[in-house]
């Protein structure tokens, strides 16, 4: 259709009428070559129409040439003064910039759709963050709960410890008294078999230099049973004498001797017999500690083990904390640089609205009838990025 606008399109000369100046009139004809060759002058708003033509993009560059070249001859004329095929012309202009402000209205709406998207990403990147910071806080009560057994843990074990001490302490003092009173039977059972029983023995077989020498073993032995002075004064000359040559006196010292011996041996004996349920008591609670202390040591080791789990879990917690406010931050940004493309895409639509198709308008609606109300043409003395989105109504601007 755009070949029918061929007659008003100073690029289709085919179409135009030149008046042929008379036969031997050079000059004249060359001023009509010029008429014809003269590319029309565009007004302000003729160029704010062509600027919108040079916008689509999606026609092909000699329709697009061929409507820009007709915005002149075509839009210059008042609404009610133009030919039809200037007014199919009008028609197709604003097809055309209603494309490209559809275009335009398309790209905004993407970009909505982006911000949308982007935002929806970025909720739920704030919401994994919420998430992960409520996973660390438990995490880290986990910490400080194992952390407080693990304490607990460790004075079980110390207490433990000092019990199994005490258990210790009180076997081996138990135990020692006993095994001193084994000792003592030891000796003073030996000093009755070894020494007293040959201080008794027939005068055949005693002799005294033999008697001095058990004699003094007693002596030593005696002086631990606490005997009285007088029968340890008399013990030497007693014991030294022969049994067939002994006094009353002398055998009642020997006996004494004897009978002291025996007592102190049978008390030693009972004390043993007794106490050998306390020493398997003492050893039983020493046991028992030692099973309290494994216990314990068993149990520390559990919590431990816990505390370092748990530990290990809130650094990884934390990690995840990060990694989610760094997924976050990313989303924060994409965001803000796809509603930074919606505003500029929403900037370049209202431009293209407040001065190209304003400019158009203008032009498109404008009449000779004076009784028509006129609107002022846009202010195009103003950048096209400055111009302001209204709508358009009829001007008068030759």
């Amino acid at each position: 259709p755009f070949s029918n606008l061929a007659s008003v399109n100073p690029r289709f000369p085919l179409q135009r009428t030149v008046a042929m100046a008379p036969k031997g009139s050079k000059r004249a004809s060359q001023g009509a070559a010029a008429d014809v060759n003269k590319k029309p002058k565009l007004n302000s708003m003729m160029v704010g129409v062509v600027d919108a033509l040079g916008q689509a993009t999606d026609l092909p560059q000699d329709c697009l040439a061929m409507l820009e070249a007709g915005v002149p001859g075509c839009l210059g004329p008042p609404a009610n003064e133009r030919h039809q095929l200037q007014s199919s012309m009008v028609t197709w202009i604003g097809e055309t910039i209603e494309s490209v402000e559809a275009r335009l209205r398309q790209a905004v709406d993407d970009e909505a759709a982006k911000v949308a998207t982007v935002k929806l990403a970025f909720e739920e990147a704030e919401r994994v963050v919420s998430d992960a910071k409520g996973n660390l806080e438990a995490k880290g009560d986990v910490v400080a709960t194992t952390k407080a057994a693990n304490n607990e843990a460790a004075q079980a074990v110390k207490s433990a410890k000092a019990g199994l001490t005490d258990a210790q302490v009180a076997q081996t003092r138990g135990d020692a008294s006993l095994a001193e009173a084994g000792k003592l039977i030891e000796e003073y059972g030996g000093a009755l078999k070894d020494h007293v029983d040959y201080l008794k023995k027939e005068e055949d077989s005693f002799d005294a230099n033999i008697a001095k020498t058990h004699t003094n073993q007693v002596m030593r032995i005696a002086k631990k049973l606490g005997l009285d002075d007088s029968l340890m004064t008399a013990l030497p000359s007693a014991c030294t004498t022969k049994p067939s040559q002994r006094g009353t006196f002398d055998k009642m010292v020997i006996s004494e001797l004897e009978g002291s011996f025996q007592s102190k041996v049978a008390a030693l004996t009972e004390e043993m017999n007794t106490g050998a349920e306390a020493t398997a008591q003492r050893a039983a609670a020493v046991t028992a500690n030692e099973q309290v202390v494994q216990a314990a040591e068993d149990a520390q080791k559990e919590a431990e083990a816990a505390l370092a789990a748990a530990q290990a879990a809130q650094g990884e917690a934390a990690a995840g904390l990060r990694e989610a406010e760094k997924g976050s931050k990313a989303k924060a940004a994409e965001q803000a640089a796809a509603e930074e493309l919606k505003k500029k895409a929403e900037q370049v639509l209202e431009n293209f609205i407040g001065y190209n198709v304003l400019c158009f308008n203008s032009l498109r609606d404008k009449v000779s009838n004076p009784e028509v109300a006129a609107s002022p043409a846009p202010d195009t003395s103003v950048s096209p990025a400055a111009a302001k989105s209204t709508t358009p109504v009829a001007g008068s601007e030759a």
